[in-house]
């Protein structure tokens, strides 16, 4: 049986699974395939299921059309031995290997591939939604547009406390933009009140 933990931060009481026998026939059908990954978080009173592992491969694992609204904050590959700001001190912005690409054409076959799955994961109705930077926003929208998603917003979110530029060589980065998207022409809904 699954263990049940209250987690403060998140709100939530969530699952930890043990062995894939142990999940739920409607858990294991959304995977196509039979070794499907073990959820590391599971809230089934609010549907949440979180996975860790690497993200290329559960998107290729998962069935065709299972969602209707994928977020996405892709990696803006910015570990390039650059300094930041945070919390008053001088930092490192190198993430990992992860987040390093050695050519613009590395990052653009990236973001393809991974949409690439996002867009067969939709369903035909469905929606994305992408954050991003300058440092790789643009080659995620040529990306959607090349893949035949139609445009349904383009935000750009102002932060009120950017961190400083150090350098002193470039404009402090204000804003982080939004592309929302769906896959087909479909008639979308926006609504102010809550759900």
């Amino acid at each position: 049986m699954p263990e049940t933990t209250f987690h403060p931060e998140l709100g939530l009481s969530v699952q930890l699974f043990e062995p894939f026998s142990n999940l739920s026939p409607e858990l294991r059908a959304g995977f196509s395939d039979p070794a499907t990954p073990t959820p590391r978080f599971h809230d089934p009173n609010r549907g949440l299921r979180l996975y860790q592992g690497d993200a290329l491969e559960l998107l290729r694992r998962a069935k065709a059309e299972t969602f209707d609204l994928i977020f996405a904050d892709p990696p803006y590959f910015l570990s390039n031995g650059g300094m930041t700001c945070q919390n008053g001190q001088m930092v490192s912005v190198n993430k990992g290997d992860w987040d390093k690409a050695a050519t613009f054409e590395e990052i653009h076959a990236f973001n393809l591939q991974w949409l690439r799955q996002c867009h067969r994961l939709l369903k035909s109705d469905g929606a994305i939604w992408i954050s991003g930077t300058a440092h790789n926003i643009f080659s995620v929208g040529f990306a959607l547009q090349t893949l035949g998603f139609k445009i349904l917003n383009d935000i750009a979110w102002q932060k009120t406390n950017p961190p400083p530029n150090l350098a002193c060589r470039y404009f402090t980065t204000r804003t982080k933009r939004f592309y929302g998207r769906a896959k087909r022409r479909s008639r979308n809904t926006f609504s102010t009140t809550p759900a």
